[in-house]
């Protein structure tokens, strides 16, 4: 590059081949312009630590938000109980919280004082909800989850005989379902001893809670351990009273209502209350609950198992 000097001993050339006038006024001209292009490269000096800096906080930044540092919302980082993976990909490690062990969109069991209702039974559709019956046991569809991986699925039941929307005419002795297409396998919930099935709905595998259908409940000596198998619960949610999420107490819970729950009879309704059994593998059971009794597959009386529920609150 030429320099000012350089620029201004060819003047008296360049004003000769231009018709330039070589006077002082055309010196100060240039002097000026080689001014302003040292000021621009001076300028942009002082600017790359400025950048480098930046982007130094930036890493920074972005470091802090991977690893979850930095100031946040306490309400936005309420952690769930059990963790977040499809359901039966395993438990969680010994030592560490427990956190949600089921896919996106199901439902998770939160610290909450006062929790409010949910249901996560599929609604009903033309009169009878979505079930499948197996030799006169009935299951019915959970909303949550809306998947399940292949380590949940234990010992095949057969395939579905006869698709209709009357499975209470269903012949005995059949697999019968007005949501499983006819041909579809159901899958046993390992470990489940058959409160739970799965089958194929749309292409996705759900999952089936033990319920009574058509003033069907228990069948020969059954009784609510054989229907509702929650020796693995780790939570429980009491819509309008509040959440147990120490995992030794819900235990304790789920025993006294195994050992004196009474059944009173084999039908039952929905209500505006429920209770919410978050298990080790990542599922979720659920009972209806009117006072003091609870329904599922069957209506149960139970008042022990509500005075220790407040206590346990305490």
């Amino acid at each position: 590059m030429r320099s000012v000097e350089d620029r201004l001993k060819a003047l008296p050339q360049m004003a000769e081949s231009t018709g330039l006038q070589a006077n002082e006024a055309l010196k100060r001209k240039i002097m000026r312009a080689a001014g302003e292009k040292k000021e621009e490269r001076s300028s942009l000096r002082r600017l790359v630590p400025v950048l480098c800096c930046a982007m130094a906080v930036l890493i920074c930044v972005g470091a802090l938000s991977f690893n979850g540092g930095g100031a946040q919302d306490p309400a936005a980082t309420q952690v769930p109980l059990i963790d977040s993976m499809p359901a039966g990909s395993g438990g969680a490690v010994p030592g560490e919280q427990l956190a949600l062990d089921v896919p996106q969109g199901s439902i998770t069991i939160r610290r909450s004082s006062n929790p409010s209702y949910r249901s996560i039974w599929a609604k009903a559709n033309g009169g009878n909800f979505p079930l499948i019956g197996v030799n006169g046991r009935y299951y019915r569809m959970l909303t949550n989850p809306t998947g399940v991986t292949n380590a949940l699925l234990g010992t095949s039941l057969g395939t579905v005989d006869q698709y209709t929307s009357e499975p209470a005419l269903a012949a005995k002795g059949s697999i019968c379902s007005n949501v499983v297409s006819a041909g579809e396998t159901v899958w046993a919930i390992a470990g489940m001893n058959g409160a739970m099935v799965a089958a194929k709905v749309d292409g996705a595998i759900r999952v089936f809670q033990r319920v009574s259908f058509g003033d069907h409940a228990l069948v020969g000596g059954e009784k609510l351990r054989d229907t509702l198998k929650a020796d693995s619960v780790v939570a429980l949610e009491l819509s309008g009273v509040g959440t147990v999420n120490d995992a030794g107490k819900a235990r304790e819970l789920m025993n006294i209502l195994m050992k004196n729950a009474s059944f009173l009879r084999a039908g039952g309704s929905e209500t505006n209350q429920s209770l919410l059994i978050q298990l080790s593998n990542g599922l979720v059971l659920q009972m209806a609950v009117n006072g003091e009794r609870l329904i599922a597959c069957g209506t149960w009386a139970c008042p022990e198992f509500f005075d220790a529920f407040q206590e346990a609150l305490q």
